[in-house]
């Protein structure tokens, strides 16, 4: 999982490489980004959610008004106590926006690039680069001619970016450039050792 400072202390949440979807070829490079709708579309989405919670609860503490006077508590704690479920629910809907909310914001400008000299990570927390040399070839995918495998980079423990390859999302051209760069850089690397 890629480590951009706001997931770095989350490792809970999904990596912005895991939403990558949309891939172009420019000149000897690759570059893949978020598409809008794992970035914006998240960030509504978790609006969506805190918002459509604080009107559940608000609502149904108006509702709950005439009953809770019924019961001899009109005030405010009696009817707190009488949505108590609701307002239950309605947290766990601010948790749940809460989070996709993080994930599209995190997901905001990311991209990353694949070049003859390594892959460069772009995140909203700055730029981190990757030579050929930081590809875990144990963890990355066996073949590269496929269209479907992994490339996964890391920097001691401390850092790491794995990136899918997949043509169903990217697309052919980017997928042969992508095999072409890969290929060339593994070649120029010293063989495995058990």
């Amino acid at each position: 999982m890629s480590s951009v400072s706001l997931f770095a202390a989350n490792p809970i949440l999904p990596a912005p490489a895991d939403f990558l979807s949309i891939g172009e070829v420019l000149g000897n490079e690759v570059t893949l980004s978020v598409g809008s709708l794992y970035s914006t579309g998240f960030l509504a989405l978790g609006a969506l959610f805190v918002l459509s919670a604080l009107i559940l609860i608000w609502v149904m503490y108006q509702r709950v008004r005439f009953f809770a006077r019924d019961f001899g508590d009109g005030g405010m704690g009696g009817r707190l106590k009488a949505i108590s479920g609701i307002i239950i629910i309605g947290f766990f809907l601010i948790a749940i926006g809460g989070v996709l909310a993080l994930i599209g914001l995190g997901n905001q400008g990311y991209k990353v690039v694949l070049s003859q000299s390594g892959l460069t990570e772009f995140s909203p927390s700055g730029v981190h680069t990757f030579a050929w040399s930081d590809l875990n070839r144990r963890k990355s995918s066996d073949h590269f001619k496929t269209t479907d495998f992994t490339l996964r980079f890391e920097q001691g423990k401390a850092y790491s970016c794995q990136v899918r390859l997949l043509q169903q999302s990217f697309g052919e051209e980017v997928q042969d450039k992508a095999i072409a760069i890969v290929e060339e850089a593994v070649r120029r690397l010293p063989p495995l050792t058990d």
